[in-house]
C-alpha cells in the first residue's frame, strides 16, 4: 500500500477529486503517482477555466472553479499552512510505502466542550479537527 504525503508539513495527502469515502491508501505505486497527476490536472482546470471567464470579461469568481483558483494562484497566509502552489505543480507530493510513513503526533491543551474541564489530548495530525478530536465540539454530539 501506498500514500502521497506532502512535504510542506509530513502529513498524508488526499487528492482533491477523490470521494470522501476513499481512503488514503493506493494499492500500487503507479496508481499513487497517478493521482498526483489527477491533483495537477485538477488545478490545471481551474485555472484554464477561470482564465476563460476572465477572458470572457467577466470577474474570476463567476468561474465554478474560482476557489480552487485561488488555492492554485494565491501566496499562503497566516490561516493556511500549506501553499498550495506547490501543491497545484506536484513539487511537494511525494509516494511513499505505507510501512515506512510515521504520522506526526500533535499534543493540544484546551478546555472540553463536553464538561469544561481543562484537558490534553495527543492525536494523529491528520485527526485534529475532525470528530475524532476531543477538543472538537463535534466529537461529543455525534
Amino acid at each position: 500500500m501506498y500514500l502521497i504525503i506532502n512535504t510542506q508539513n509530513n502529513s498524508k495527502f488526499k487528492e482533491p477529486s477523490r470521494k470522501s469515502w476513499r481512503g488514503y491508501t493506493y494499492k500500487t505505486k503507479a496508481a499513487a503517482t497517478a493521482g498526483i497527476t489527477r491533483t495537477k490536472k485538477y488545478y490545471q482546470n481551474a485555472i484554464d477555466d477561470v482564465n476563460k471567464v476572465l477572458a470572457e470579461g467577466k470577474p474570476y469568481y463567476h468561474s465554478r472553479w474560482s476557489n480552487q483558483y485561488e488555492d492554485a494562484t494565491q501566496d499562503k497566509t497566516e490561516y493556511r499552512s500549506i501553499d498550495y502552489r506547490l501543491v497545484a505543480t506536484g513539487e511537494s507530493l511525494e509516494v511513499v510505502a505505507d510501512c515506512d510513513y510515521e504520522e506526526p503526533m500533535i499534543t493540544r491543551t484546551g478546555r472540553s466542550p463536553y464538561n469544561g474541564n481543562e484537558i490534553t489530548v495527543t492525536l494523529p495530525q491528520s485527526e485534529v479537527g475532525t470528530h475524532m478530536d476531543p477538543l472538537c465540539e463535534s466529537h461529543y454530539t455525534r
